[in-house]
């Protein structure tokens, strides 16, 4: 009689952030961003987003030279993490994404 062991990865912080569209009005950029806020809820995360507003880029992306910012902090695992990156990637008014995992605190800053 076999004992399998599933180690299950605990829940991580990530932070992610993604640039919109220039052209979306405030109507549009809220919808879009309620849309991956409740992609993440949905998948039973806990998700903190922060309109950064509309800057200029260094460099085009996509032929845009500025960009709404939205910066989202979320709990998940990497298997919502990649749903997640495959979702903004599909999406043809996200310019370009980045997340990043936020390191545990060390003890010294408890």
């Amino acid at each position: 009689n076999k004992v399998i062991f599933v180690m299950q990865k605990e829940l991580e912080l990530y932070e992610i952030l993604y640039l919109v569209d220039p052209g979306f009005n405030e109507t549009e950029l809220e919808k879009k961003t309620e849309f991956y806020r409740d992609f993440l809820t949905s998948r039973g995360s806990q998700v903190m987003v922060q309109n950064r507003g509309k800057r200029g880029l260094s460099y085009k992306i996509k032929g845009c030279e500025t960009a709404s910012y939205i910066q989202m902090i979320y709990v998940g695992n990497q298997k919502l993490r990649t749903s997640l990156d495959v979702a903004l990637g599909r999406d043809v008014s996200i310019l370009r994404h980045l997340t990043t995992k936020i390191p545990e605190l060390p003890e010294v800053l408890y």
